[in-house]
């Protein structure tokens, strides 16, 4: 997994070769989110398994907390289901008196599998995120647990970035997609979901200024 909170170097300056320390370009941009943020804006004591020395990280993404609220409710459903329906098949006699004694290891055995289908559920929620550097464009896709996609590239290759939100619920809760394309065979990119998808197509944008001068 990424070391995502190993201590970074510090954001607000950059130190040149003759030790003199000078303003970073991002002093700018105001931190904003903590750690189980959806929009991290310049993220304190967070890394990546891959970055470099210099390099600094602008913003980093996951999906809105709205789409996770699938999973979590289906785990408050399997949570409540031994509560209700576990003593209405015993009170009625549905089950065999003989498979009552059982019981309790069944409901042991239900809690565990619920509450292991949460904590993955969560993790690769907070583990896949997108992250924007003054450098790089990097996505970390967990499949699963063990298997995760890691793909970068430099804003030198970036030609384009494009957002698209629609419909009533992106609206209220202010989320889309964000694409990023790049030149010749290098993958897309796509920030599913993002959070403040307009704001995330400004910073991006100016990263690429940055870089350019």
């Amino acid at each position: 997994m990424p070391e995502i909170f190993s201590s970074p170097k510090p954001l607000d300056k950059i130190k040149p070769p003759d030790g003199k320390a000078v303003n970073s370009p991002l002093t700018n941009l105001k931190k904003s989110g903590h750690p189980l943020s959806s929009y991290y804006l310049r993220p304190d004591k967070t890394r990546f398994e891959t970055q470099g020395n210099s390099e600094e990280i602008v913003l980093l993404l996951r999906a809105h907390p709205i789409t996770t609220l699938g999973w979590v409710f289906t785990g408050l459903l399997l949570i409540l289901i031994p509560v209700f329906l576990f003593p209405y098949l015993i009170l009625n006699n549905f089950l065999p008196s003989n498979y009552t004694v059982f019981m309790p290891v069944v409901v042991l055995v239900w809690y565990l599998f619920t509450f292991s289908y949460l904590l993955v559920s969560f993790l690769l929620w907070y583990f896949t995120v997108s992250i924007v550097t003054n450098e790089r464009i990097i996505d970390i896709d967990f499949i699963n647990i063990l298997h995760k996609e890691f793909s970068a590239t430099t804003l030198s290759k970036v030609e384009d970035v494009t957002m698209k939100t629609g419909g009533f619920i992106r609206a209220l809760f202010d989320y889309g997609d964000v694409f990023i394309q790049t030149a010749g065979t290098n993958a897309n990119f796509e920030f599913l979901a993002a959070p403040h998808p307009e704001k995330v197509v400004r910073i991006i944008n100016d990263q690429l200024e940055n870089h350019k001068k």
